[in-house]
């Protein structure tokens, strides 16, 4: 399989990436409703799935089988949402990756978008040989409709949707069963951590500005945007929180966070890695921050994508 064409421009794609799933404070619980861009519009292979939770409530995913640079409008991905339809590759029929199930990862997003803007981090895992699978939680992209109040951080059912991802995902065949790693982003990222907390599925967790717990990030945020009433959801297990929840994880884990993130700083991160009991990694990107243009994605490119697929490479078999 070809490696992951070099092709990404952050300067370009920058604009972009700005509406990522990763975002600021005064973005949280924005959900885009529809899809600005789906995966056969840069010439990608992708399978559409719905997805229905415990409570009965549909869910929309897309299943990535690994696969080449071929055929992909490359310089598009992470670079022009929508696509113009002048610009779209033909739409090519889906087909698993021969050589039997693979690895794979479910990158999961976060307060606001929908996975329209996880198609270019899907990219970056499929094109280096994993399967990757994206799916929205409740009240984003075509999931099905649900109530969220903006200044809520999540909502407890979110912990729901994701075991749903987790259940659909183990069912499908090219999937093998001990190759399962999350990926989260932010709100995604804890949420993440949960999963890989008390999902022996989960054989390995990658998350990016991940909190300690409500208590410690909602000060923060309140200094930084002091016009918004930020809470919490109060039902969400206490156990499950990054701080409370870490020496429960004893799968390996890569944590990273951007030096001059203030949202989730350094020292939530180093917390955390501290606790774990099993193989870590932290990385602390110089010079950057929380999301958008100076995300650590977009500061470190292209070895924040190196790192993760050496990671995952590693421990998921």
């Amino acid at each position: 399989m070809r490696p992951a064409a070099r092709i990404f421009s952050p300067l370009a794609a920058s604009v972009a990436l700005l509406l990522l799933l990763p975002a600021s404070p005064a973005r949280a619980m924005k959900p885009e409703r529809g899809y600005r861009a789906i995966p056969a519009d840069y010439g990608i292979i992708a399978r559409e799935l719905t997805i229905t939770t415990r409570d009965s409530i549909p869910l929309r995913a897309w299943f990535y089988p690994a696969q080449d640079t071929v055929g992909i409008a490359n310089d598009l991905v992470g670079a022009e949402i929508p696509v113009p339809g002048e610009r779209r590759p033909p739409a090519r029929a889906y087909r698993a990756s021969p050589g039997g199930p693979r690895p794979t990862v479910v990158i999961s997003g976060g307060d606001a978008g929908n996975m329209t803007y996880l198609i270019f981090y899907a990219y970056q895992l499929f094109t280096r040989g994993f399967n990757v699978m994206t799916f929205d939680w409740r009240g984003f992209g075509e999931s099905a409709p649900w109530p969220l109040e903006q200044d809520r951080l999540c909502v407890t059912e979110f912990l729901t949707d994701y075991d749903a991802a987790l259940d659909s995902l183990l069912r499908q065949p090219e999937v093998g069963a001990r190759g399962v790693g999350v990926l989260g982003f932010s709100t995604g990222a804890y949420l993440s951590f949960a999963e890989a907390a008390r999902r022996p599925e989960v054989r390995a967790f990658a998350g990016r500005a991940l909190m300690t717990s409500f208590d410690d990030l909602i000060p923060i945020i309140q200094s930084l945007d002091p016009d918004r009433r930020w809470t919490a959801p109060p039902d969400y297990p206490w156990e499950l929180l990054p701080v409370n929840a870490a020496k429960n994880l004893h799968v390996p884990a890569l944590l990273v966070v951007g030096e001059n993130d203030r949202r989730t700083p350094p020292w939530m991160s180093r917390r955390i890695a501290a606790e774990l009991a099993g193989p870590k990694e932290l990385w602390v990107v110089p010079g950057a921050e929380h999301g958008g243009a100076r995300a650590p994605e977009m500061t470190g490119y292209p070895e924040f994508f190196e790192r993760l697929a050496a990671f995952f490479h590693r421990y998921l078999k």
